[in-house]
């Protein structure tokens, strides 16, 4: 019975507290965390040389007005650069995920790689504030075309992680349940179990909210809005199932004092 006992809380140790929107750490993160500051510094530059010729309207003025935006745009081309190449990492090195997503996800980043690679060989040849504004333009709506795709990917990935530490955890509160039946006044145990059974059940809603979100990450429309919006139910899952891990672990504990 000792052993029985053992096998259930090793099993659910094993489960840990993870359902981590992003979940893998690496140098491709840091890398896009860094071009993400270069990319605010550099609109900050941009912005204070626009305001700079609102007031001193010279040639030279109006040239930083360029120089300065070309710079900004390579930069916001570099950031979101940068966060494709993080996506695609963290996807191939996640044992979790399957080679259909790893390929979607690969598949993706390779083809905005090149639009990106595009872009930027369009924004070197601006020379003009028109030619400037422009291709801002084409780039606002080319920034949510370049993550779109990605982000639903990483969107399903990340559901399909969710989906696997709940099964996990629902196994794991049958096995605890199936042994606290056998033992006599084993209310409190069968309480805490009822407990962790509702918690899994609103993390799986959850779960399924964030997979129906992710599916409209669609452009036109508010992909990156829907984006957040999936990952926040993620965010709420993975507090649903920490609760419902403390409840199954008190349950082992009053089940190990017997």
């Amino acid at each position: 019975m000792k052993k029985t006992f053992l096998t259930i809380a090793v099993i659910t140790m094993l489960l840990g507290p993870v359902m981590a929107v992003g979940a893998i750490e690496s140098g491709s993160k840091s890398a896009w965390l860094g071009a993400k500051e270069a990319s605010k510094t550099a609109k900050t530059v941009y912005n204070q040389t626009q305001l700079n010729y609102a007031t001193d309207k010279t040639p030279e003025n109006q040239q930083k007005i360029v120089n300065t935006g070309k710079i900004y745009l390579q930069a916001a081309l570099d950031e979101v650069e940068a966060w494709l190449l993080w996506k695609n990492t963290e996807a191939q090195n996640d044992p979790r995920a399957t080679d259909a997503i790893k390929n979607s996800i690969a598949s993706d980043v390779e083809k905005n790689l090149s639009k990106i690679n595009n872009f930027r060989q369009e924004v070197s040849e601006v020379t003009t504030q028109v030619e400037l504004g422009v291709e801002t333009l084409k780039l606002i709506g080319g920034y949510l075309e370049l993550l779109t795709d990605v982000a639903r990917n990483v969107g399903a990935l990340w559901v399909q992680i969710g989906n696997t530490l709940l099964n996990q955890a629902s196994d794991s509160e049958a096995k605890l349940r199936e042994a606290a039946i056998k033992l006599n006044d084993n209310a409190d145990i069968i309480a805490k179990l009822d407990q962790a059974k509702q918690e899994l059940s609103t993390a799986q809603t959850n779960v399924n909210s964030a997979e129906a979100t992710y599916k409209q990450v669609k452009n036109p429309g508010q992909p990156l809005i829907k984006f957040g919006e999936g990952n926040n139910y993620l965010r709420s899952a993975k507090a649903n199932l920490l609760n419902a891990q403390q409840q199954m672990f008190q349950a082992f504990s009053l089940i190990s004092a017997k």
